[in-house]
C-alpha cells in the first residue's frame, strides 16, 4: 500500500470525523435509498441505481469497507454489497460499464470479497456476465458514428478493461472481452474515430486521458494487442500538442509541462477546462502520468507532475470547485493531488493540507450528509452517491487522513 506524507494530527483528525460522520448517516441501505429519494427532488436528472457504483450501493459498499471502524465497517460494506445485488433483481445490469453497470458491481464485490470470501463464487459469476455483455456490446467501429459512452472511462470500453484486467482469476471468456475493448480502444485512439460532434474530448471521464490510462493500466500489466503501444504514443503526443500554456500548443513553458493546461474539448474557444477530476488539466495530467509510469517515461512523468502543479497553484489562488464532490469538484482535486504525492510529487504533497482543510472546513453538519453537489445543471443536490456525493467525499476525506492510497482509487487513477 502507497504511503504519502501525513496531514498534521488534527487536521488528519477532523478529516477522519468528518468522513465517520457521513458513514454513519449512510449506514444502512434504506438510510441510503431515503436520502437518494431527497436528492432526487432536488435535480432533474435521474441518478441513484440501486446496483450502480458511482450512485448506488455498490458504491457505499466501498465507503464502509474503508471506514476506520473495521468489524462494523465490514458488516455494513456486506449490507450494501447484498442490496446492491437486491436491486438488481428490479432492475438487471443490461449494460457493461464501469460505474453504472456490471464492471462497477464486479469491482465493488471483488472489494468486499478481500474480507468476504463467501462472495467469490458470484463475483466470478459476475465477470462471466461482464464478459458476455462486452461480446455482445454494439461499439460502432464508423468514424461519425461513435459516441463516448461507447469508448470512455465511465461508461465504455475504457473502464470495463480497467475491470476485467484485474479480474482474477482470468477465464478464457474475460480474456476475449478484454481484448475487444482493448482492440476497440486502440482504434478510437486515432483522432477522426473517437470524435463526437466534431470534437474531441481531453478528460478522464469521457475523453483522451481516460482511454490512455485504461492502455497504460493494460500494459502495465502485460495485457497488450498489436497497436496499443503506437495507440499510447498517439494519444500523448495528440494531449502534449493540444495543451495550451501559453507559449503555444505543446511547448508548456519551455518543456516543463508547468504551462501546460487543457480545455474540455477540442476545438474548443481556448478556455482551460475548471479545475476536476473528470474535465480538462487534473484528469489529463493523471492519464498522462499513468501512460508514464506504465512505458518508463521520466520526462513525461515530470510534465505530468508540472501540469497538476500549475493547476494546484491556480486552486490555492482561488480557482476553486464550487461542488466539494469527487467528480467535478474539491474532492476530485484532493484525489488528484494525493495520488500524485503517491508518485513522488513534491508540488502535490505540498497542496494536500491546503486541500484537506478546505473540503473539512466545508462541512456542515446541518445538512442532511454534510456536503451538498453543485450539479453542473445549477442544481444544488444532497446527494448520497460516490462519484458526485458524500460517499466519494468521504472516502477522500479517510484517505487524506490516512495517507494511503486506496484501491478503490483505481476507478480513477487506473494502474
Amino acid at each position: 500500500m502507497t504511503v504519502v506524507p501525513s496531514l498534521p494530527a488534527g487536521l488528519a483528525a477532523r478529516a477522519e470525523a468528518v468522513a465517520g460522520l457521513i458513514a454513519e448517516r449512510l449506514d444502512t441501505p434504506a438510510r441510503a435509498d431515503a436520502a437518494a429519494v431527497r436528492a432526487a427532488r432536488q435535480s432533474d436528472v435521474s441518478f441513484w441505481a440501486g446496483a450502480s457504483l458511482s450512485e448506488g450501493h455498490a458504491g457505499l459498499a466501498l465507503l464502509h469497507r474503508h471506514a476506520a471502524g473495521r468489524e462494523e465497517g465490514q458488516g455494513r460494506a456486506r449490507a450494501f454489497t447484498r442490496a446492491a445485488f437486491a436491486a438488481t433483481g428490479q432492475s438487471p445490469l443490461h449494460h457493461p460499464g464501469l460505474f453504472d453497470g456490471t464492471a462497477g458491481l464486479a469491482f465493488a464485490l471483488q472489494d468486499v470479497s478481500r474480507d468476504e470470501p463467501r462472495f467469490l463464487p458470484s463475483l466470478g459469476r459476475l465477470h462471466e456476465q461482464l464478459a458476455r455483455q462486452v461480446i455482445d456490446a454494439d461499439w460502432p467501429r464508423v468514424p461519425g458514428a461513435v459516441a463516448d459512452h461507447h469508448y470512455d472511462l465511465v461508461y465504455g470500453a475504457a473502464g470495463i478493461a480497467v475491470q476485467l484486467c484485474a479480474a482474477a482469476p482470468s477465464t478464457p471468456l474475460v480474456e476475449e472481452a478484454l481484448e475487444r475493448c482493448l482492440r476497440h480502444l486502440v482504434w478510437v485512439a486515432a483522432d477522426g474515430n473517437r470524435a463526437v460532434g466534431g470534437r474531441l474530448d481531453t478528460g478522464m471521464a469521457h475523453g483522451a486521458a481516460g482511454i490512455a490510462a485504461a492502455l497504460a493500466a493494460a500494459w502495465r500489466r502485460d495485457r497488450r494487442v498489436p497497436g496499443q503501444r503506437a495507440a499510447l504514443d498517439e494519444l500523448t503526443g495528440w494531449l502534449l500538442a493540444v495543451g495550451d500554456g501559453g507559449t503555444g500548443p505543446g511547448r508548456g513553458g519551455g518543456g516543463g509541462g508547468g504551462g501546460l493546461r487543457w480545455s474540455r474539448v477540442v476545438p474548443a474557444d481556448g478556455a482551460e477546462a475548471a479545475p476536476a477530476w473528470c474535465h480538462g488539466t487534473g484528469g489529463v495530467a493523471a492519464g498522462l502520468l499513468a501512460v508514464a509510469r506504465a512505458t518508463g517515461d521520466p520526462g513525461l512523468e515530470a510534465r505530468a507532475f508540472a501540469a497538476l502543479d500549475g493547476l494546484l497553484d491556480r486552486v490555492a489562488g482561488g480557482d476553486v470547485p464550487r461542488s466539494p464532490t469527487v467528480c467535478h469538484g474539491l474532492a476530485g482535486i484532493a484525489a488528484l493531488a494525493h495520488e500524485f504525492a503517491a508518485h513522488g510529487s513534491a508540488g502535490a504533497a505540498s497542496a494536500l493540507p491546503g486541500l484537506a482543510l478546505r473540503l473539512v472546513d466545508a462541512a456542515d453538519p446541518g445538512l442532511p450528509l454534510l456536503y451538498r453537489d453543485h450539479e453542473t445543471t445549477g442544481h444544488v443536490v444532497d446527494n448520497p452517491g460516490l462519484l458526485t456525493g458524500a460517499a466519494g467525499i468521504a472516502l477522500t476525506l479517510r484517505a487524506l487522513a490516512t495517507g494511503h492510497r486506496p484501491g478503490w482509487w483505481s476507478v480513477l487513477f487506473p494502474r
